[in-house]
């Protein structure tokens, strides 16, 4: 090993910035950093002349190694961790035939414990196609993919329902608020009256409140119990169709009112408390209408390829 050698493998772990106290994920993003200049140092410092091959991977990864830093110090981890992924399926060309068993073991079992569908196969076949040998490097390299897009998807879902946060925390907070007024202005108080006389406007308006809070804890459950087979939720957690949700659910207790007090929809002795309820068990349903634009969305994107 050279003198530039061991000076690179420094360079690489000092250009690392500290993390600011108290921030997790910095902090988290600053240690992968470090093990990720740690991986480049090792295969940079073994005695004796790297290949051409190997010297031109170091290459590039030094290169993403400064796209992660640069993507980390302007706050874009996503970007960060997919260069520091980049890395590590490039060491694998500097990898012995230990290290390459190894590697493809654990992955495989990360593959089988987490994938699904056309992953989880593709982790099989790779792992069928290997027969009990050693793996190629572009065996492990395609396997690492597999299992870093994965993770990838799952970091973007996090990513996407944390920028959703704040819509969703003000759209509870206006809905508590306007419960908690509209109660004490007494909007909820023929519910508990058996002489006042129900009307229509009565269980429609409460009918219409209680879809749109079913939506609303629809969009939430679904925040913090992502699908992490689905892949990326782009049209699930768009901003618009995020706040657009919970009015989804609104607007589905307004046929459910209407068909009931009408008796177009015949289920014997409707009280206004079935009607309520149905209308919030419907409003709770909203997903319905997500999954179809998910869907259509999906079939739009197979078209344009």
């Amino acid at each position: 090993m050279t003198n530039n050698e061991e000076a690179r493998s420094a360079e690489l772990m000092n250009a690392v910035d500290p993390a600011p106290p108290r921030e997790p994920q910095a902090a988290r993003l600053e240690a992968a950093l470090l093990d990720s200049a740690r991986a480049i140092g090792a295969v940079q410092q073994r005695p004796g002349d790297l290949s051409p091959e190997v010297l031109a991977m170091l290459a590039r990864c030094r290169d993403l190694h400064g796209r992660a830093r640069a993507a980390a110090a302007r706050g874009s981890h996503f970007v960060a961790y997919d260069c520091m992924l980049q890395i590590e399926r490039e060491l694998a060309l500097a990898m012995d035939e230990n290290a390459r068993a190894a590697a493809f073991a654990v992955y495989l079992a990360e593959a089988r414990a987490r994938l699904d569908d056309w992953r989880r196969a593709a982790a099989d076949a790779l792992a069928d196609a290997a027969g009990g040998r050693v793996p190629s490097a572009a065996a492990l390299q395609a396997l690492m993919k597999s299992v870093h897009e994965a993770r990838q998807d799952r970091r973007y879902a996090i990513e996407i329902v944390r920028r959703q946060a704040p819509a969703l925390l003000a759209l509870f907070v206006a809905s508590v608020v306007f419960f908690t007024v509209w109660a004490l202005a007494g909007g909820f108080e023929w519910l508990m009256n058996e002489n006042v006389e129900v009307t229509l406007a009565m269980v429609l308006v409460t009918g219409v409140l209680l879809g749109f809070f079913g939506g609303l804890l629809s969009v939430a459950f679904g925040a913090v119990r992502p699908d992490p087979a689905a892949g990326p939720p782009e049209p699930r957690w768009s901003r618009w169709i995020t706040v657009a949700r919970p009015f989804v659910g609104a607007a589905a207790a307004v046929p459910i009112v209407l068909f009931l007090q009408s008796g177009l929809i015949n289920l014997g002795n409707v009280t206004p408390a079935l009607a309520l309820a149905l209308c919030f068990i419907a409003g709770f349903s909203e997903r319905r209408f997500v999954a179809q634009i998910e869907r259509s969305a999906g079939v739009s994107r197979s078209a344009s390829k």
